[in-house]
This record gives C-alpha cells, sequence and structure tokens, in this order.
C-alpha cells in the first residue's frame, strides 16, 4: 500500500516539489487515473480573484487522460494571471498545489524556556492593540519614567496576609473617625480610598454602592466639596447606566438646585453619551438648568445654601450652552441667542451685527457653482460645499425678514429664521448689574475674539474647563499676537513659533473664522467689529468699561494686520482701509483725548512695517502724544502717557535707536515730560533716574495695601502703574530689577499673599513675565550695568542665562499653567532635551493649550533641521509623527503605564475636539491603515459625540464611512448646510 494512496495507485510516491522532474518516465509511472477524483487535489486556499471568477473544471469520467492533462495547466495560467496582487503558492512546473504556508498555530507559543525569552516590555499600547496581554511589570519599569513625576506607587494586585489586614485595620479606624469627625473631608477622602480596594473580595457593584453611600453622607456634612463631588459623579458613571445616573443626579439637585459640578455632571450624562447624545435632549437640560438659576432662592431651605450669587452659575452655564451650540454647527441660534442675551441686559441697545444680509452672501453661490463644475469626487464636492456655506450663512435672518409667508415659500432656509421664542429659555437678565462686563466678555470671546493672555483672566472667566474643555477653537492662541509680550525682543526669537502657529491654525481651524485664508473670513471679521462697537456702546455711561472694547476692537485690528503679514496676504491698500477706520474711530469726539487709543494706533502702524518701509511714521505718532500731554499741563503719572513712552521705547530698542530709547526711559522713570529733559542730561542722570523710579515702585507697592484684594475685570486690560515703573527699570539696568523683582515676589508679591488676594496674584505673574523679559533681551539696555559672566554674587558664581529662564519659567508654568507668554517662551527651547520639554507639559495642568504648545514645538524643532538637512525631509516627516504619535498616545487609558498626572491630563483632554482631531490627522498618512484611523474616529466620537467638526474630519481621513457620518449628523441633529441629495441635483444640472 503507498505512503501517500491519493496520489499514487499503489505505486510507490514520487518526490514532489517546486523543482522539475529529472526522469519524465518514472513521473509517468506514478500517474494514475484515480487521482483526478480524490478530493485532496483541488486548491482550496485559493486566492479572492479568483474565487471570484473561477475557471470550470470537468471531473466528468467520460473524458480522456489527454483532455484532462491539457485542462490543468491552462487553468493554472489562468489563475496566475487573475491574481495581480498576491501571486498564489506554486509555480507553473509543478502539477499540483505544494502549500508552502507556515502553520499559524505555531506562530503563538504558551511558554519559552528562559534563556530564549526575549527580555523587552510593551511600554504602550496602542488602540489597535486589542487582544494584548498585560505582562508583570519588571524592576525597570517600576523606577520613575523620565517624562513625568510619579505622584504614587502602583498597588500590589497580590497583597500578602499581612497587608491585608493592616489595610482592614486602617479602614476599621477610618470609618470610627468619620464619626466621630465628620467635619473633617481628609477622613472621607481615606475611607473612599480604602473601600476601592475591596479587601472583602466582595462584587465591584456592591463595593461601588458602598462607596456612593459613603459619598452621599459625606456631602450632608459638605455640601458644596469639590472633590467628594467630583468623586461622587466619577463613581455613579463608571456604575450605573447613563439613565440611572441622570435620575440620581437630578434627585441630588433637587436638595442643593446651585451646584454647578451637578449640573455639568448632568448634562454630560446626555451630551457625552452616543446613545443619548442629540441637540434637543441637551438644549432641554440647558433650559431646566438656567431657568433654575434664574428663578434663584424659592424657598427656606434654597436660601440657608451657602451659594447665594446664581448670576457667575449662570454665567459658566451660559458659557457653556453657546459653546455647544457653536460646536454642533448650530451658528445662527447660536447668534440669536447672543444676541438676544445683550439685548436683555442692555434695554435700548439694537445688535444688528448679527443679521445676515443677503448682499453679502452673494460670492458664495459664484464659489459653489465653481465646486458643483469642478468634476471632483462627491466627497469633496460635498465638504467643500458644507465649508463654504458654513463660513458664510452662520448669521441668522433678520425676524421682518421671516415674519413674511411669501418669504418662505420663495424658498428661504427655514433653519436661519430664528425667532426670539427659539432661544429664549437660555438667555436670562442678570440680576446684579455688576455681572455684566463679564457677560460681554464671554460673548466676545465665544466668537472666538482671542483676547485672554494671562492665566489670571482665563481663571476668572474660564475656572472650570475639566468637563467641556476650555475651548475648541485655535484662534484662542492668538492672545499673543493681538497682545504682544514685549517689543524689545527681537523678532526672530518668535518667528519659529509664530509660522508653526499658523500653520496648524490653518490646518484644524473652523469655518467661520477671521483667519485669512478663509473664504470670506472679511465677512467674518466685520462681524466681530461689529460686536466690539456695539459691546462699547452699551457702556457708554462707563467709561472705564468702554475703553475696555474699544482698546479689544483695536488689538483686534492690529491682528488681523499681523495675520495677513504673516501670511504674506499685506498689502497697501488693505494696510490703508485698517488705518481709515481706525482714524475715523479716534475722531468721534468720546474718543479724542484719550492716548491710550494713539498708542494702539502706533502699535498697529509699526506692525504693519515691511523691510524697507520709513520707521520715523510710527515715531511721529508717538511725538504727537508726547506733545499733547506736556501740552496739557499733567505730570508724567498718566498710565495711559506712560504706557505710551514705554512702547515707545520698546519700539526704538527693536529698531537699534538705543540713545533715544534712554532718553524715554529716564523720563519716565523721573516723571518728566520729553521736552524737559534733554538726552545728554537723561544719559547723566541714569543712577538718578533708577533711585527716582524706586521711590515711584515703593509708593505704588504701599498702595497695594488699600485696595481691595477682589481685582476688577476692567483693570486687568488698562495700564498699571506698578508694572509699567518694573518695566522700565527692566530696560534700564537688568541686575538692579532682577533683586527688586526678587523682593517683590517674596514678600509683597508672595505665594502666600497671592492665595488670598487676587488682585496680588495678578502682579505676581505680570511680575514674572517680567523677569522673563529681563533674561530674553540679547544684551545689555544701553546706559545698564551687567555682571561679566565669570562674577561672583555673595560668594557664588551666577548661573547662566537661559539655565536662570528655564528655572524661572518652569516655576511660572507650576503656578499659572494657563500663561500664553509662559508656554510660548517653554516652547521655544529647541536645544532642550525633548522628554524634559514634554514633561514640563505634560505635568502643566492647562488642558488643550499645553498640547498644542507641545506640537507646535515639536514642529519647530523639526522645522529647524529639514532646513539644515534637506535630504533628510523624509526621515524628518518620519520623526515629526512618530513623537506626535507617542505624544498623543500617552494620555490614553490603553497606555497602561501612564502616571497619575497624564491620567489627570486626559481628563481635561477627553472632551476637547481639537485633541482627537490632531490625533487623527497624524494618523492619517500613507503609514497607517484606515482601520486604525476609524477606530480613532470611533474613540473620538464615543467622548465628543456632538462634535461638528470631528465628524468631518472623520469624512476626509474615513472617506469610506461618509454615509454613516452623514447620518450620525442627522439623528444627533447636527446642524448641515448642504444636503448630498441636493448637491446631486445640482451637480447633475
Amino acid at each position: 500500500m503507498s505512503l501517500f494512496p491519493a496520489y499514487g495507485g499503489g505505486q510507490p510516491a514520487a518526490v514532489v516539489g517546486a523543482k522539475e522532474t529529472k526522469n519524465p518516465a518514472k513521473e509517468a509511472e506514478t500517474t494514475s487515473e484515480d487521482w483526478k477524483n480524490n478530493e485532496s487535489y483541488f486548491q482550496k486556499d485559493i486566492d479572492e480573484d479568483y474565487k471570484a471568477n473561477p475557471t470550470p473544471i470537468s471531473d466528468s469520467s467520460t473524458d480522456s487522460e489527454e483532455d484532462s492533462t491539457a485542462e490543468a495547466p491552462e487553468i493554472l495560467a489562468k489563475t496566475k494571471d487573475s491574481v495581480q496582487v498576491k501571486p498564489l503558492e506554486f509555480d507553473a512546473n509543478d502539477e499540483f498545489y505544494v502549500d508552502k504556508k507556515s502553520n499559524s498555530s505555531y506562530r503563538t507559543l504558551s511558554t519559552l524556556t528562559k534563556p530564549t525569552r526575549p527580555r523587552y516590555k510593551t511600554r504602550m499600547t496602542r488602540l489597535r492593540d486589542q487582544d494584548h496581554t498585560h505582562r508583570d511589570r519588571s524592576k525597570l519599569s517600576a523606577k520613575s519614567s523620565r517624562y513625568t513625576r510619579r505622584n504614587h506607587q502602583p498597588c500590589d494586585p497580590n497583597p500578602t496576609v499581612e497587608e491585608v489586614a493592616r489595610l482592614q485595620e486602617q479602614l476599621i479606624q477610618s470609618k470610627v473617625l468619620v464619626q466621630r469627625e465628620p467635619q473633617t473631608v481628609d477622613h472621607w477622602l481615606e475611607l473612599h480610598r480604602l473601600l476601592g480596594l475591596n479587601l472583602d473580595k466582595a462584587n465591584r457593584l456592591a463595593v461601588a454602592e458602598h462607596q456612593l453611600h459613603t459619598l452621599e453622607t459625606a456631602l450632608e456634612h459638605h455640601p458644596s466639596n469639590e472633590q467628594i463631588l467630583r468623586l461622587y459623579t466619577d463613581v455613579a458613571n463608571a456604575t450605573y447606566q447613563a439613565s440611572e445616573v441622570a435620575a440620581r443626579f437630578t434627585k441630588m439637585l433637587e436638595r442643593n438646585p446651585f451646584e454647578y459640578t451637578l449640573w455639568t455632571a448632568l448634562i454630560m450624562v446626555t451630551q457625552g453619551n452616543m446613545a443619548r447624545c442629540n441637540v434637543p435632549a441637551v438644549l432641554r437640560i440647558y433650559a431646566y438648568c438656567m431657568r433654575r438659576m434664574h428663578v434663584g432662592h424659592t424657598d427656606e431651605h434654597s436660601r440657608e445654601l451657602a451659594t447665594v450669587d446664581t448670576d457667575r452659575i449662570m454665567l459658566k452655564l451660559f458659557h457653556n450652552c453657546v459653546l455647544f451650540l457653536r460646536q454642533t454647527g448650530n451658528s445662527n441660534k447660536m447668534f440669536a441667542l447672543l444676541r438676544l442675551s445683550l439685548e436683555l441686559n442692555f434695554p435700548g441697545l439694537t445688535v444688528d451685527c448679527f443679521e445676515a444680509c443677503a448682499a453679502n452672501e452673494r460670492p458664495l453661490i459664484e464659489y459653489e457653482e465653481m465646486v458643483l463644475r469642478s468634476g471632483m469626487p462627491m466627497l469633496e464636492i460635498w465638504t467643500r460645499v458644507e465649508r463654504l456655506r458654513q463660513a458664510y450663512c452662520y448669521l441668522p435672518y433678520p425676524q421682518s425678514a421671516h415674519l413674511t409667508k411669501d418669504a418662505l415659500a420663495g424658498g428661504l432656509d427655514t433653519e436661519r429664521c430664528i425667532f426670539s421664542d427659539d432661544v429664549v429659555p437660555y438667555a436670562h437678565a442678570l440680576k446684579s448689574p455688576e455681572n455684566r462686563l463679564h457677560l460681554l466678555l464671554l460673548v466676545v470671546q465665544l466668537t472666538k475674539m482671542p483676547l485672554v493672555r494671562s492665566a489670571c483672566l482665563a481663571a476668572k472667566l474660564n475656572p472650570r474647563i475639566d468637563e467641556f474643555g476650555e475651548s475648541e477653537a485655535i484662534e484662542m492662541l492668538f492672545a499673543a499676537l493681538a497682545d504682544r509680550h514685549s517689543y524689545a525682543v527681537a523678532p526672530s526669537q518668535n518667528a519659529g513659533f509664530d509660522l508653526a502657529l499658523l500653520d496648524l491654525a490653518k490646518e484644524i481651524c473652523v469655518p467661520p473664522s477671521f483667519m485669512p485664508h478663509f473664504v470670506g473670513h472679511e465677512l467674518y471679521a466685520e462681524t466681530i467689529s461689529g460686536l466690539l462697537l456695539k459691546c462699547s456702546e452699551a457702556f457708554r455711561m462707563e467709561e472705564r468699561k468702554r475703553i475696555v472694547f474699544l482698546l479689544l476692537w483695536l488689538r483686534f485690528q492690529r491682528l488681523l494686520v499681523v495675520l495677513h503679514k504673516l501670511m504674506g496676504k499685506l498689502t497697501k491698500t488693505h494696510m490703508k482701509e485698517t488705518r481709515l477706520r481706525i482714524r475715523n474711530q479716534l475722531s468721534l469726539p468720546a474718543n479724542r483725548g484719550i492716548s491710550r487709543f494713539y498708542t494702539e494706533l502706533a502699535m498697529c502702524e509699526f506692525e504693519g512695517l515691511e523691510k524697507g518701509d520709513d520707521e520715523d511714521r510710527v515715531f511721529n505718532l508717538f511725538k504727537k502724544i508726547f506733545a499733547t500731554g506736556s501740552q496739557m499741563g499733567c505730570d508724567l503719572t498718566c498710565p495711559d502717557l506712560m504706557h505710551a513712552y514705554l512702547a515707545c521705547a520698546e519700539m526704538l530698542i527693536r529698531c537699534g535707536r538705543s540713545d533715544e530709547a534712554l532718553h524715554l526711559l529716564s523720563c519716565l522713570c523721573l516723571g518728566r515730560h520729553a521736552d524737559t529733559l534733554t538726552p545728554e542730561a537723561a544719559a547723566l542722570g541714569i543712577e538718578e533716574s533708577l533711585q527716582r523710579g524706586l521711590e515711584l515702585l515703593k509708593e505704588e507697592v504701599t498702595a497695594l495695601d488699600s485696595l481691595p484684594d477682589e481685582m476688577p475685570l476692567e483693570e486687568y486690560f488698562l495700564a498699571n502703574k506698578l508694572l509699567i515703573l518694573l518695566r522700565a527699570r527692566c530696560l534700564l539696568n537688568r541686575s538692579v530689577v532682577d533683586k527688586t523683582c526678587d523682593g517683590l515676589l517674596l514678600h509683597q508679591l508672595g505665594a502666600e499673599a497671592a492665595k488670598n488676594s487676587e488682585r496680588r496674584r495678578f502682579l505676581r505673574e505680570q511680575v514674572m513675565e517680567i523677569q522673563i523679559l529681563r533674561l530674553q533681551l540679547p544684551h545689555s539696555p544701553p546706559g545698564g550695568v551687567d555682571r561679566h559672566p565669570d562674577e561672583k554674587e555673595n560668594g557664588r558664581y551666577l548661573r547662566p542665562k537661559n539655565v536662570q529662564l528655564m528655572e524661572l519659567v518652569v516655576r511660572g508654568l507650576g503656578e499659572f499653567p494657563r500663561n500664553l507668554t509662559m508656554l510660548q517662551c517653554w516652547a521655544g527651547f529647541n536645544t532642550m532635551l525633548w522628554h524634559r520639554q514634554r514633561a514640563v507639559f505634560i505635568r502643566t495642568q492647562a488642558g488643550i493649550i499645553a498640547l498644542l504648545h507641545l506640537v507646535i514645538a515639536a514642529r519647530c524643532r523639526f522645522a529647524m533641521a529639514n532646513d539644515k538637512h534637506m535630504p533628510l525631509a523624509d526621515h524628518v516627516q518620519t520623526a515629526v509623527r512618530n513623537r506626535l504619535l507617542s505624544m498623543f498616545e500617552t494620555f490614553l487609558p490603553t497606555n497602561r503605564n501612564r502616571s497619575a498626572v497624564e491620567e489627570e491630563q486626559y481628563r481635561l483632554l477627553r472632551r476637547n475636539s481639537l485633541y482627537w482631531r490632531l490625533y487623527l490627522k497624524c494618523l492619517s498618512d500613507t503609514r497607517t491603515s484606515f482601520e486604525r484611523s476609524k477606530e480613532c474616529l470611533l474613540t473620538a466620537m464615543d467622548e465628543c459625540p456632538w462634535d461638528k467638526a470631528l465628524l468631518m474630519d472623520g469624512a476626509q481621513y474615513v472617506p469610506q464611512d461618509l454615509p454613516y457620518l452623514q447620518d450620525v449628523m442627522t439623528e444627533k441633529e447636527l446642524r448641515i448646510y448642504a444636503l448630498p441629495e441636493e448637491l446631486d441635483i445640482l451637480r447633475e444640472s
């Protein structure tokens, strides 16, 4: 009997293989007629292309042997030609299929002997690694990571009996302590931690219910404690379904209706849940909570609660509601809500800048026709038309237009007809007039106007960024361009950062926007300008608040000039129109005598200077400001006039005119006008200027004791005399101002004093910015005294300037994590080790702002490397991609080695669509499969199901799922401006 009977009729088996048989006669002897009928001959691992079009094989017994042998090579040849992607695993010389594939079962081994086991560990898992099994950490993984500081040691999964007994004893003691001292918060937090260890090995549901019961008991003693409320919401969301969690939060809000944390948790149960999220359902919750805040304290129990000022809670909820409308694409309803809020709080004010005009939207039709006739794929046509309409059709129609039925019958878009009844549940008049400035600043900020550069101002306007994220608008980072830190620093130090920021903004910006690369940016810029002028008109009876919005309007005009200049689109016509707009505002009777406005005009002229332009035009404006102030007879004590002197001196230093800058700085410190002090006298009286300036500084510091601790909002935007004098001394003599600033930061503006005083905290932040400016100056100022690098101070060598700057920025970010000046300075250290630079950004609890600066820092580094090594452009691009991917995946829950700091940072990032959009963009290249991008998109949609920009990016990077994404937009009732069916008809017509 043959060893392999399938291939031989009782004859010895021939050796088969890919090689040709040497003896054809012996091969013919082993061939039998029965082998054709054996089922094992037919190949079963045929490619899909061959399965789709199989060649019929005749197995009839009536066929002759010659016909069958002639058919077999022909079948194999057709099969080989039909497969293009992956060839079959045999060649034409084989007469039957040879299985050359390895057995996949041998690829996975349960165990390996220790010498052959590789010594490596998986430091980070990815979204696609579903079957990854976690191994025990080795001794190396237990060490402190060089990227982040670990604040806690991981718990041992298998504690010993002694450790379990010790923890149980601590649990018993904690239960006794919470009964004896229920007013101590730490006892409740420790009890919650010990209950989470599950020492009794109970059911996880029982443990969670025990924790919730303990936290509810703790809330009876501490009704508004932030830590306990945060723990309660986290445990409830992880334990029960969304509907039951919402019922629990609603029941708790009935007892305490003035708790912002519970309101946000209730909203996110619907807004942040993929199954429950849709726009009307979320808006119903906002309407309920806004009305509850408007009604206020209705019974004796609510009057006894600690929270009395319901306006502050209403402002936070209003900010979140408008942000939700903007992210869902409901721009028409958003601007209608903003208009109604302004008119309710300022009777008699008509906000007509939020009304659509048909004449402004005529270019939209021309652009749409160009796109429809372009012949592009339907995906690209829909994406471009959708963004075009979103850039032009963001304003609602005026109410006079949609009152007529003829207009609706004539094809008017009903979704752009927003009645007051549609948005009145979310807009209520504030109870205190003192909060109206806060409301208007929020309205301006929600239109993507960048106005927050200080961490203290950001904390005052938006104190909570953990649940909803601070903002998804990349334009918020332009605040550093609208309000320059200093003009004395050389522009080359910030050129790389500005260009990288601009490139990033161009990639992820969402219309409508004032970015110059967008079609229709002029219309949106005009809308923001009109809003700022309307806000200044609303405070026509309060001069300081009116000046604030005019300053913001002037900054916005300057920002547009800077953006056009960076993009290479600044023309003489644009500069002339900007200059004319500003002069028309300054010619009004109410604005003529305010020197700060003319300083802003000179700063705008300075920003618009190109190479070869005459800079005297700018300094002639300053001479007119100085002459006007001198003719008025007032001393040089007005903060606005002092600010003009300081700005002019910094611009002179930038232009290399040091002697003139020295003259102005001496006048500023002496308190004398420029025309009363000659340049020669100023050069000889530097010591006198420094001494007199120090006396003025002491007077201002002493005056702090008489000022209230709470700082009004308008003072964040107005000039401060103390800060002006400090900056002037910084430019005169850096070594002296170093001691002065250190003394202020240790005593009058110390950390302990800043904790209880909002004013001192803001001044402390600004003083740190002045110290950063001192260390950024490239050389000693004119007339200043600078030490030799090897000179000693108190017997110790001075540290290098860059080391001092790094230490100062790290300390500053620890106290003020949302300060744009410090973040930009840290991102500019291109020669620092990357893991050190990254670690500071990770430890900075600033949310999306820190992540964006980290992305810009990575781009700046490799942009410099690409300029120096042009042949390595592909390698540079790969390095940037890998570095950014590692950064994004550091915060993901799939990273089992992430620290507590990274976990807390993910809490701030997970609800922000910018994080997911940047991650998705980084994944979507030729090196990543569609499956991985799709998994990232699904994870992002699960975290931010309401964000339209995220779904639009998903349609771009995962185009095969466009119909499903459009269905999701329709299901969630997001605003869609261009229906695919409509565009299909328009394209064919």
